[in-house]
């Protein structure tokens, strides 16, 4: 659904973010939306995590949230 300059980017951003981990998300329910999944202890020292929505937003055209990980079942990012 990406394409690979999509997905550089979309890594680059957490990098960016001060997150080098896999990236994670939410099962897609639709396809306008993904939801990023990170650890609580990840998400605290990552900063402005809405900044960081607002870029992926663009980045991929699609409404983006990042979410603290409350124990969702995740799938892997591309």
């Amino acid at each position: 659904m990406f394409n690979v300059g999509q997905v550089a980017a979309v890594r680059a951003a957490f990098s960016l973010a001060g997150y080098e981990d896999d990236l994670r998300t939410l099962p897609v329910d639709s396809g306008d939306e993904r939801l990023f999944v990170v650890p609580p202890a990840r998400a605290g020292a990552m900063g402005d995590l809405r900044s960081l929505e607002q870029v992926l937003t663009q980045l991929l055209g699609l409404k983006v949230a990042v979410l603290e990980d409350r124990g969702y079942a995740t799938v892997p990012f591309v």
